[in-house]
């Protein structure tokens, strides 16, 4: 169920590639697969890529080769791939596999580069989603809309952290300036997010409820607010608590 068809050299004239929704996969020198990806225009993503050299993923500076395949189902296409390849192998692709210890400090080559512009850096970095929130409060607001208008928040929190949700939440801000600086503040701020237990990745919950305990002598009880996780990462799913409140009981 692999993408079938030509493979072809990865250079420049992958930038020519039709502006249309589709699939794609990724080759290392021994013609090895290392990442299948998804875009609503593979065109533009093949120019990120280019222009950057695979910033987001720099293990993807191997790629000597790819494939593609237009289609408007891609969301459906890249599970059917994903879930063919991990029954021949065992596992996904290394580059669809989370980088190792993405909770802690990563390395430089993995760093977020504060820009103002093309050309104009501000010497700013971010190398975890804590510290791109403490440099986000400082940054001038052009540089703040310069990476959201580009997608580059939310590409470097899905492709490095794997947090798939807080990067959806990030594309769909439409704000600039000071109200963006905003925005982007409070989502990094959530107090809905958590660490997976087993690998570290933090990641928003899939879904909260919340649950009353037993009233007191003095007739109060806690109203807890609980959030159940799936980590993208190891696939564990866990529940915490996040938050608690005081009330009466009724």
């Amino acid at each position: 169920m692999s993408i079938s068809g030509k493979i072809y050299v990865w250079g420049e004239k992958a930038k020519y590639v039709p502006e249309e929704p589709g699939v794609y996969a990724l080759y290392n020198e021994a013609r090895s697969l290392i990442y299948v990806g998804k875009s609503a225009s593979l065109r533009k993503e093949f120019i990120h890529y280019l222009e950057t050299n695979f910033s987001d993923d720099p293990r993807k500076r191997e790629t000597r080769y790819y494939k593609r395949e237009f289609t408007s189902r891609q969301e459906d296409r890249i599970k059917e791939l994903l879930d063919d390849y991990r029954q021949k192998h065992g596992d996904l692709p290394k580059c669809n596999l989370p980088p190792e210890t993405p909770e802690k400090e990563v390395a430089s080559e993995w760093g977020f580069y504060f820009y103002e512009d093309i050309g104009k850096p501000l010497y700013e970095v971010a190398f975890n989603p804590q510290d791109l929130r403490e440099k986000i409060r400082k940054v001038p607001v052009a540089s703040l809309n310069f990476h959201q208008k580009r997608g580059d928040f939310a590409r470097w929190i899905q492709h490095v952290f794997k947090d798939i949700q807080l990067a959806e939440a990030i594309q769909k801000i439409d704000e600039t300036g000071e109200d963006l600086r905003r925005e982007l503040l409070i989502l990094f701020s959530s107090s809905e997010r958590g660490a997976c237990p087993r690998c570290g990745i933090e990641i928003s919950p899939v879904k909260t409820w919340k649950m009353a305990g037993r009233p007191s002598k003095t007739g109060e009880r806690l109203r807890l607010t609980i959030g159940h996780y799936k980590c993208p990462g190891c696939n564990k799913t866990f529940r915490r608590v996040i938050a608690k409140e005081k009330i009466r009981a009724s």
